[in-house]
């Protein structure tokens, strides 16, 4: 078999210059590989350093869970309607929505509003995630309860526009309305 044989200069210029990028172009992809490591990781510790709580914030590892869980399931009834009375996502009204979001996250909390703030151990100072936060809308009488999820923000499902939604406690309704924040952790938490 013969070799084919380029008829012009100029073709044989393009054979030769494509065999030339051809040959860059491998060199590169050699000089491109990973870079050499450094020396090797150090090995995990296999028992974690005991963490020591300090502020009125910093809590165990254990109760920020606890505390994230409660948050998360009040968060997952967002637009969950409003209904008097109602305990499912047919519709719950403010003491189902907590009551759900406790017992999602493993804890049993009484049902009604007025059993949860008799029950709730009351918070000093400013409420954590996970806590409730209590309301008197009408009187002095505490009727009205939410979760606390952190950044002055709680969720709750309100009568008035119908849906479970997050506000701000600061806002100048429910601001001085708020009576007490507490929760339904281990006194430790």
């Amino acid at each position: 078999m013969k070799k084919p044989r380029c008829s012009s200069p100029v073709a044989a210029r393009i054979v030769y210059g494509f065999a030339c990028i051809g040959m860059v172009l491998a060199l590169v992809g050699c000089a491109a590989g990973p870079e050499p490591r450094g020396p090797a990781p150090e090995p995990l510790k296999t028992e974690p350093e005991p963490r020591v709580a300090e502020g009125p914030m910093s809590l165990a590892p254990e109760a920020e869970l606890k505390r994230s869980e409660v948050v998360l399931a009040a968060l997952g009834h967002l637009d969950t309607p409003y209904r008097y009375g109602g305990t499912d996502a047919n519709g719950l009204d403010c003491s189902a929505l907590v009551q759900r979001a406790y017992r999602e996250a493993g804890s049993d909390v009484p049902r009604t509003t007025s059993e949860q703030a008799q029950s709730a151990t009351q918070r000093k100072g400013d409420p954590s995630p996970g806590d409730v936060v209590f309301f008197a809308i009408n009187g002095n009488q505490i009727d009205h309860v939410g979760v606390y999820v952190g950044e002055g923000r709680f969720v709750h499902a309100p009568s008035s526009r119908g849906q479970v939604r997050i506000e701000d406690l600061d806002n100048p309704y429910w601001a001085p309305r708020i009576q007490f924040a507490g929760h339904f952790f281990d006194p430790a938490d």
